[in-house]
């Protein structure tokens, strides 16, 4: 029985994992801080209880691979295709700056405290460094929806950049270890071989990976689909190790070619389960890494936030070399501040090739699981914080400057000239676009803003009245007429970037009617306080539609159908911004609801959602 031993550690840390996620949820701290505590009072750290880290390694890997899977399985080809400028220059410029840059004040730090190190440790210390965490970004950032926002596309391509180039980096460790003599000609050969397997592979994935979906699917058998489903992403990552590649860069080369095929929900919907366990293991084996001396873990800390300073710093400068705003750059680098897992590979290599000793590899862990630990608060206040620090910054000489003046449908320059604008559209994404849509249609002037450069150049050559800019900064709404036109329809998801716009307006033109997008009663009641005049909540008014259908289905009169649409409108969305109470000493004192009987349900006070 003793071979079964480490199921008592897994149910271990499953139990202490849910109490310490269930305390920190009252708290308000997010679950993944939750799993790496749990490793930290599990391992060496805390109790040392746990033991066999090598299962739980193997686990969490397992998890890291299952969640690149899932997350190639949300882009298709098409879309990875717009990054490549991302993925190949920003990252390569990433990871050389931000490794040059922390080599060098490591190693003048070490020397200004009397512990030199040598120059081969300090770029050890800075390529370690240079890598972000793949699984906790896109975890992070896939929960809170913000994947397909700028900020997330920019970390999805500079995440992908660093997991390619984790074999070079190892292989360029081997030529700083002591006594080591490497053939320069034999590296290149493998590195070349090593491009030629992986352009093989993924065509053979592209040619292949879709007619095994569908005739998995095809089956209308749960075992296989799950079977399936674990074999295709597995098999990837195997496939992918073989020639050198990470596991984790295999899983998302093949949930990526899958995502161009209609059964790639399905496959989403199977892995999901396995993914959200085993990236949980991820997280707590990252505590169970954790053996640190308390005396020293004050100034370790220092290091640690001085890293994460330098690193959203560098990035948020390559962000804006390419083309990117003010804003998103500095929310892209605070994404991307942290070390990531893959710095654990590369400082194990180094320890197996004599360039770190035990120490200070163990320091480099405990550094590494600091930046970790903070990474989900920084995400959290990277809307706000860079919506608010975005004006200070304005005299950097990386700002994207203002488009040349170019001839448009709505403007004759670069800055719409007065006249009446009927509507000035903020995003022109799918809502943008059919907001523009109608509004062509029915020969009323309008004016678009968006963030993406790309989109701006190809639509204003199509003679559309767009215009490239920030919403949060003042010079940009000026530029597409927010100052006199009727009105201002806000499309974009980002919650702080959408309320400072709101203000914005609101304090440049005070007579527009602004109307905004929302995805939950949450933030309406935030752009409503901000100065919207209405708010359209995707959920509430996909649940109108729906009942709307319905009532037409059972042949109800149109005019009730409008009418229950009107009282859900007005009244339904209080129960979700007031206490129940209050919900009903209003609906009595002010009378609109006496001569309409509300269909919704009554619910004790205690069951009643707050904003």
């Amino acid at each position: 029985m003793h071979h079964y031993d480490f199921l008592g550690q897994l149910v271990l840390i499953g139990t202490l994992a849910i109490a310490t996620i269930l305390l920190f949820q009252r708290i308000r701290i997010p679950p993944v801080i939750g799993l790496i505590f749990t490793g930290i009072m599990l391992g060496p750290t805390g109790f040392g209880v746990v033991s066999d880290s090598g299962l739980i390694s193997i686990l969490a890997e397992l998890g890291v691979v299952l969640l690149l899977f899932t997350i190639g399985l949300e882009f298709s080809i098409d879309d990875m295709k717009k990054l490549q400028k991302i993925v190949f220059v920003g990252g390569f410029a990433q990871i050389l700056l931000t490794g040059l840059v922390i080599a060098g004040m490591a190693f003048l730090l070490m020397e200004a405290i009397g512990k030199g190190i040598s120059t081969q440790e300090a770029l050890t210390l800075g390529f370690s460094f240079s890598v972000s965490s793949t699984a906790l970004c896109l975890k992070i950032l896939s929960d809170r929806d913000e994947l397909g926002q700028e900020h997330g596309k920019i970390a999805l391509g500079i995440l992908i950049f660093q997991d390619m180039a984790i074999v070079p980096l190892m292989i360029g460790l081997t030529f700083l270890a002591p006594g080591k003599a490497i053939s320069p000609e034999a590296t290149i050969q493998e590195i070349v071989l090593l491009l030629v397997f992986a352009v093989g592979m993924f065509g053979g994935f592209r040619l292949l990976m879709p007619r095994v979906v569908r005739m998995i699917t095809a089956l209308h058998a749960g075992e296989v689909l799950v079977l399936g489903a674990l074999v295709l992403c597995f098999g990837a990552a195997w496939l992918a190790s073989l020639i050198g590649l990470s596991l984790a860069l295999g899983a998302f080369m093949a949930g990526m070619v899958i995502a161009s095929t209609d059964e790639s929900h399905r496959i989403s919907k199977t892995i999901d389960p396995f993914r959200e366990a085993l990236t949980s293991i991820f997280f707590v084996s990252v505590g169970l890494l954790l053996d640190v001396n308390m005396i020293e873990l004050p100034w370790l800390i220092g290091v640690a936030l001085i890293v994460l300073l330098v690193k959203g710093t560098v990035m948020t400068g390559i962000s804006m070399a390419l083309g990117f705003p003010l804003r998103v750059s500095l929310m892209s680098g605070m994404v991307l501040a942290q070390i990531g897992e893959f710095s654990f590979v590369l400082a194990g290599s180094a320890r197996n090739t004599g360039l770190l000793d035990q120490h200070m590899f163990q320091l480099m862990l405990t550094i590494i699981v600091v930046t970790m630990i903070v990474t989900p608060a920084l995400i959290a206040a990277a809307p706000g914080f860079a919506a608010q620090m975005a004006p200070v910054f304005r005299f950097m000489p990386l700002m994207p400057k203002p488009e040349p003046k170019q001839p448009t449908r709505a403007a004759a320059g670069p800055i719409v000239c007065k006249g009446e604008i009927h509507a000035a559209i903020i995003g022109y994404g799918l809502i943008g676009q059919n907001v523009a849509t109608v509004m062509n249609a029915t020969n009323l002037l309008y004016t678009v803003l968006d963030i993406n450069r790309k989109v701006v150049s190809t639509m204003r050559r199509k003679g559309e009245p767009l215009f490239y800019g920030d919403c949060t900064e003042r010079k940009s709404l000026l530029r597409v007429g927010a100052d006199h036109c009727r009105s201002v329809v806000i499309c974009i998801p980002e919650v702080e970037a959408a309320t400072q716009c709101i203000r914005l307006v609101r304090s440049i033109n005070s007579e527009a009617f602004i109307i905004v997008r929302s995805r939950s009663f949450r933030s309406a009641g935030q752009f409503y306080r901000a100065g919207a005049d209405a708010v359209v909540t995707e959920i509430f008014e996909t649940s109108i539609q729906m009942f709307s259908e319905l009532l037409r289905h059972f042949k109800v009169e149109p005019e009730t159908i409008f009418d229950q649409q009107e009282i859900i409108r007005r009244e339904g969305g209080k129960l979700f911004m007031v206490p129940a109470v209050e919900f009903s000493a209003s609906s009595t004192k002010n009378g609109k609801s006496g001569s309409r009987k509300s269909p919704l349900p009554r619910k004790p006070a205690s069951d009643q959602p707050w904003s």
